[in-house]
């Protein structure tokens, strides 16, 4: 496939994944110090946040988000700029089907942060990332199934 045909759904993936890994480095909440005093170093106790590779905070999630988020792009942009042959299924799932379920596992508890209270940056370009990587393999998988259903016959 050469450069200059790339399908949005490409783009989407590449994009999606790594702002994807790119949001565990983000703050995803907020932790106030207000019992700390540091006196007049900074001022105010100032509220510092606390990003997804937090593992007292997240466990290992903010880990597993960068991996998906770095799989997805670095797979997509290896095989669309470099050439490279990657097989054609992994436990008998195609790309796109392995786009959707990662796509979706880390969709499910990012929208349960998202919901759960005040978020930060990282939390909300997570969820949109997450949701990014959905909508592209689902447009990858409807044009593999408009293709198959769209060939005429002749009678």
């Amino acid at each position: 496939m050469e450069n200059s045909d790339i399908k949005p759904s490409t783009i989407m993936l590449i994009a999606g994944g790594a702002v994807l890994a790119i949001s565990t480095f983000l703050d995803w909440a907020e932790i106030g110090f207000s019992s700390i005093d540091l006196g007049s170093f900074l001022g105010e106790s100032p509220d510092l946040g606390v990003s997804g590779w937090e593992t007292e905070a997240y466990g290992l999630f903010g880990i597993f988000l960068f991996l998906i988020g770095a799989v997805i792009a670095g797979g997509v942009a290896a095989r669309q700029f470099a050439g490279v042959n990657l097989p054609d299924s992994v436990l008998g799932f195609d790309h796109n089907q392995l786009h959707f379920m990662l796509g979706m596992i880390a969709f499910v508890p990012l929208f349960g942060f998202f919901l759960g209270g005040p978020n930060q940056i990282g939390v909300l370009l997570g969820f949109i990332a997450a949701a990014v990587i959905i909508a592209a393999s689902v447009m990858d998988m409807r044009a593999i199934g408009d293709g198959e259903a769209a060939e005429p016959t002749q009678s």
